[in-house]
């Protein structure tokens, strides 16, 4: 699978006139298929899309969408990396043909794009200094010892943080995981919050010993008052049917047959970190 990226998020001249002279009314997944490559946006989040050391995109998602693709016949990616909040604007715009960037399965998503069935299953946890100089480890501590809280714009976290009853002056929004590293280190915040899967990630990869992982002794409830856990999953336009249902189709297989695993394994994801294959994206839209 070849892989070309962008890392600034901008667009590579070759495919913004792909896109501009591609066919009209062709669906995405003849389309792929016709023009040998896809068109996928990323967020530079690590476990899901990142550079590797090798100046590669590497990655869960990367990973994933590359095995499907192959199975189309389709030989080549074309990945760009760009800001969370970002995403479903760019897929909405044609920009991308599909997003993969560990991406909840949130309902004011679900009316703006069309998910594929859940991969992963997660439940919140904090990144903080080494040893956790506060001692926090749920909201209600947050709350408590006035603490500033990091979420990253678009994420859910923002959301769960709002229910849970911390208060606006306390939650701090930063573009990415990477910026909220900084805000960490320069003191403008004492925890931030994220899918727990992505924080094991996260602190892995910032590889500098001063940052620690913290599960949390409760999790945060959602609006319909049960404990927050997460789904990730790809997102697709509404109306890209075929391309949803190869996706899900491959998954699905991939789940049964243990090939979703040893996808997953190299980026640090276990058995436990898979969504049943019960769960699907249209149940969860309709759900929460």
């Amino acid at each position: 699978m070849t892989r070309r990226f962008a890392r600034t998020g901008m667009m590579a001249v070759p495919l913004l006139l792909a896109f501009l002279t591609g066919n009209a009314g062709a669906d995405t997944l003849s389309t792929i298929k016709e023009q040998g490559f896809a068109r996928v946006g990323f967020s530079n989040l690590t476990p899901w899309g990142f550079v590797g050391e090798s100046g590669e995109l590497e990655g869960v998602e990367a990973a994933l969408v590359g095995a499907f693709l192959e199975s189309q016949g389709v030989k080549s990616m074309d990945g760009v990396l760009t800001q969370y909040v970002s995403l479903i604007p760019a897929l909405q715009a044609g920009r991308f043909d599909l997003i993969g960037a560990g991406m909840q399965i949130r309902p004011e998503r679900c009316k703006q794009i069309a998910f594929g069935d859940p991969e992963w299953i997660s439940q919140q946890a904090f990144a903080t200094l080494a040893g956790n100089p506060k001692q926090l480890s749920s909201l209600d501590d947050i709350i408590a010892k006035k603490a500033r809280l990091g979420v990253v714009s678009g994420g859910a976290e923002r959301e769960y943080a709002v229910l849970n009853g911390v208060p606006d002056d306390q939650i701090v929004v930063f573009p990415d995981l990477a910026t909220v590293a900084s805000g960490l280190r320069a003191d403008r915040i004492d925890a931030v919050m994220f899918a727990a899967i992505s924080i094991r990630g996260f602190v892995k990869t910032q590889n500098q010993g001063d940052l620690d992982m913290v599960s949390l002794t409760k999790q945060p409830v959602g609006k319909d008052g049960k404990p927050a856990i997460g789904y990730g999953a790809i997102g697709f336009r509404k109306g890209d049917d075929a391309l949803i249902a190869a996706w899900n189709g491959w998954l699905r297989e991939a789940k049964n047959s243990g090939e979703l695993l040893r996808l997953l394994e190299p980026y640090g994801l276990e058995s436990s970190d898979i969504a049943p294959a019960d769960i699907t994206a249209e149940s969860l839209c309709a759900s929460r």
